[in-house]
């Protein structure tokens, strides 16, 4: 830890269990290369430097964590400030703990917004590249597709005079925003290979059949190669986007619509029927018991329309 001695005697001074004196030093060792950076302790430092380190150390953590270094880095403030009044600065006391920018990354407000990611992330549908299959994965997603589903998905199934796509005996909707991949996946046999010179391209034959996702090359497509490859595509950008996060703000943006035309958002037995069905063939920890689902889903919902204002920007 930086400044080690006044961090040391200030836990043992207020934390009396060796867990908690532990728990306490780790947190406090989260802003050591910051300190070591400015050359003085945390509790010297001015809001305008404090604030964009806590973010950063805030944005991997869990919210309980974050809330308690916040409570951890008040309380040294305060016995700090008896010791040496002249050397703290208000800059802890201005603290706040805003995890909306770590949320937003991971998820999608309507078809619009996902597309200026795609748009961001992937070569445009016209480059007729692999990236294609990248976004037609991800709009499966926003369209509700379940996860195990989505690479069984042939061609025939998706119906552009309906803008639906009828699989495993349901409907779901192709958003407009998205129309373009999903031609481009169901009419050409061949996908661009773009090489690291952009003057050079070459068509490659795409693997025969009638998978609407397939690629080239000599093995079908699976879900879990391309979500690696998308991951690696995403982590330089501040996206953290996953299938199933894309999924459950499809089914967020569909109940919007329908309270914009003056239905009530309810998640009643169908809408936990759908849920159930999307989420429990995932890994993903939005699976839950069945009791908890219909409240675990109704906060996310409101959760969701306070982090994009959705209402007060449609």
């Amino acid at each position: 830890m930086y400044n080690e001695g006044q961090k040391s005697a200030f836990i043992a001074a207020t934390y009396p269990g060796e867990a908690k004196r532990g728990e306490v030093a780790g947190l406090l060792e989260l802003f050591a290369p910051y300190e070591e950076d400015w050359g003085r302790d945390l509790v010297q430092q001015p809001i305008e430097k404090l604030q964009p380190a806590f973010d950063k150390i805030a944005g991997t953590l869990m919210k309980t964590k974050a809330q308690d270094l916040l409570a951890t880095l008040k309380k040294y403030r305060k016995w700090y400030l008896a010791d040496k009044p002249n050397e703290v600065s208000a800059g802890v006391l201005l603290l706040k703990v805003d995890l909306g920018s770590k949320l937003r990354g991971s998820m999608v407000a309507s078809p619009k917004h996902l597309r200026l990611i795609f748009d961001e992330v992937f070569d445009s549908p016209e480059k007729e590249s692999q990236d294609c299959i990248f976004r037609t994965l991800l709009w499966l997603a926003f369209a509700g597709v379940p996860r195990d589903q989505a690479t069984r998905v042939t061609v025939d199934e998706v119906d552009f005079y309906r803008m639906q796509i009828h699989h495993n005996g349901k409907d779901y909707a192709i958003p407009v925003e998205g129309l373009a991949e999903f031609h481009k996946l169901c009419e050409l046999d061949y996908l661009v290979y773009i090489h690291s010179n952009p003057d050079y391209e070459q068509k490659r034959p795409r693997i025969q059949g009638s998978q609407l996702l397939r690629g080239y090359g000599s093995t079908s497509t699976e879900v879990k190669k391309i979500c690696c490859e998308m991951s690696r595509r995403f982590s330089p950008t501040n996206w953290t986007l996953s299938y199933e996060n894309i999924l459950l703000c499809g089914l967020f943006y569909g109940i919007y619509e329908l309270e914009r035309i003056g239905q009530e958002a309810t998640f009643n037995e169908e809408t936990e029927q759908r849920l159930s069905e999307m989420t429990e063939s995932s890994e993903s920890a939005l699976v839950v018991s069945r009791y908890k689902i219909r409240a675990k889903y109704r906060s996310g919902y409101k959760q969701w329309k306070a982090l994009f204002k959705v209402a007060e920007e449609d």
